[in-house]
């Protein structure tokens, strides 16, 4: 089986209430999916079984061999198609992922889709995943018609029963907009991002990058000049000129793609001779974290200002009837510091531990208000008390991201010389969710603060080239051309001292 995936492989690639849930909750853990459904039934496993023969799939096409890097990906299978629109504040969408400051997930409903036509619970999570993936291992600037056609050329995949994985198949909700709507220029493909575009045009925009995907997978010819582009593009390489790159332009190119449309598209087959799924443990989730399950995702979903005491109230009512658990509390805990409620939040908290001395979560809500305290009074022993929260937090789940993120702002917060313990601790925050914005931020601020100005740049690519617009993205921007300016100047200096720039 060809892969033009080798030949990049050396590149680097880059609301209101919801209710409380009636049904049982049931998860589902792999080794790197925790998938939680609101229901139990047997479709649950082979769900989570496809899930890692997917996470295979993508790690054999891309040759990634690192298999434990990073922290798994939770997935909520929620009772219907309604309940995610109005947590995603959005009706146009039927599924979506995110992340928070502990842990990357995504939100699906269980429901089957109406048609071929339609996209599925599925192709949506395999198109979020692949994104979610390629951040984690091949971060970089790309362009954003790649970034979304590669997401969509692995969207669809079948496991046949022969334990073989195929891929590279036709999106069929992207054929409409392809065959009656036609493909979406390749020169203004090349040219734009997703912003602004219309309901059709996005459907073509999606669907044209896909088809330039899959071409140049199964075209042998035009591999290298994709390569070349891509790994230019990634390079930061000034004023790139696309019909340089690509025989007869982008005219040309578009007229052997449209050629290419007009054929029967092949797809690819993986029969995996070294796949091994590790066990997969169904259980019940425990009632007390089963009935917080849909108010936790509108308190980690990036919840507005005025949602927060809604959100509060829903969980405190839910932690009352679980008086002796400690997730309720450290749950309330979280939501009560978000919604500003800081002397509930660390009331809650003291109760959680109380229960549970192992709580990470509530000894990490117990770290922020501590470290608000010391930072106010500049008291050593008000100090002392939030770094042993932090510690504490850490000991009880040494992969939450959140107590290694609260370690550095410790340091940073008391001034003085970084020690290199705090870097570290942020960087194995950021080694754990790369996804997440805010530790991407984090990182980069505090290499430039290393005066490794060029790294710190290089990890802002992914978000200042997202292929959607936001505030972020423009912050990214700015910030970015702020650390090339420090470069340079940093390589300056080294020049008219005699000695060559250090790499940074």
């Amino acid at each position: 089986m060809r892969f033009w995936m080798k030949a990049l492989a050396g590149l680097g690639l880059a609301v209101k209430g919801m209710g409380t849930a009636q049904a049982a909750w049931y998860q589902a853990q792999t080794r790197h999916f925790t998938v939680y459904s609101e229901g139990n039934d047997e479709k649950l496993r082979g769900f989570a079984e496809r899930l890692e023969k997917f996470d295979y799939l993508l790690r054999v096409v891309t040759r990634v061999t690192d298999p434990e890097r990073g922290s798994p990906v939770k997935v909520y299978l929620l009772s219907n198609e309604a309940k995610v629109k109005t947590l995603a504040r959005n009706p146009n969408i039927g599924g979506f992922y995110t992340t928070s400051d502990r842990t990357a997930f995504a939100v699906l409903s269980r429901g089957a889709k109406t048609s071929q036509f339609d996209f599925g619970a599925e192709e949506i999570l395999f198109h979020e995943y692949t994104h979610h993936f390629m951040l984690h291992h091949f971060p970089a600037a790309y362009p954003a018609w790649y970034v979304e056609g590669f997401a969509e050329f692995f969207s669809v995949v079948k496991f046949p029963k022969d334990g073989s994985i195929e891929f590279g198949h036709v999106p069929l909700a992207r054929a409409p907009g392809l065959v009656l709507g036609s493909p979406y220029p390749v020169k203004n493909l090349f040219a734009r991002d997703t912003d602004g575009l219309s309901l059709r045009d996005g459907d073509r925009y999606y669907g044209t990058a896909w088809l330039l995907t899959h071409y140049f997978q199964y075209k042998e010819e035009r591999r290298a000049e994709i390569a070349r582009y891509l790994k230019d593009v990634a390079d930061g390489v000034k004023d790139i000129q696309p019909d340089s790159y690509f025989t007869g332009g982008l005219e040309g190119l578009e007229k052997d793609l449209k050629i290419y449309l007009r054929h029967r598209l092949s797809a690819s087959v993986l029969k995996p001779k070294e796949l091994k799924i590790d066990t997969i443990i169904v259980s019940a989730v425990d009632p007390a974290q089963g009935d917080l399950i849909e108010e936790e995702l509108r308190l980690i979903n990036h919840p507005k200002t005025d949602e927060l005491p809604g959100i509060v109230s829903a969980i405190r009512g839910t932690a009352a009837k679980y008086p002796a658990r400690a997730y309720p509390l450290a749950l309330l805990a979280e939501a009560e510091w978000a919604a500003e409620e800081k002397g509930a939040a660390l009331a809650d908290a003291d109760r959680a531990i109380a229960i549970d001395p192992k709580s990470s979560r509530a000894y990490a809500v117990r770290a922020e208000a501590l470290l608000e305290k010391a930072h106010e009074s500049d008291s050593e022993a008000d100090w002392k008390a939030a770094l042993t929260s932090i510690v504490r937090a850490n000991r009880a789940d040494t992969e939450d991201p959140v107590p290694l993120a609260l370690f550095y702002r410790y340091h940073a917060m008391r001034g003085g010389k970084m020690p290199d313990l705090g870097y570290d601790g942020l960087y194995k925050a950021f080694s754990l969710l790369p996804q997440s914005p805010e530790y991407r931020f984090n990182f980069a601020h505090a290499m430039a603060a290393k005066g490794e100005y060029a790294a710190a740049s290089t990890l802002l690519d992914p978000i200042a080239y997202s292929p959607h617009g936001s505030e972020m993205r423009e912050a990214a921007l700015k910030l970015k051309a702020a650390f090339d300016a420090q470069a340079a100047e940093k390589g300056k200096s080294a020049a008219k001292a005699g000695n060559p720039a250090p790499a940074s």
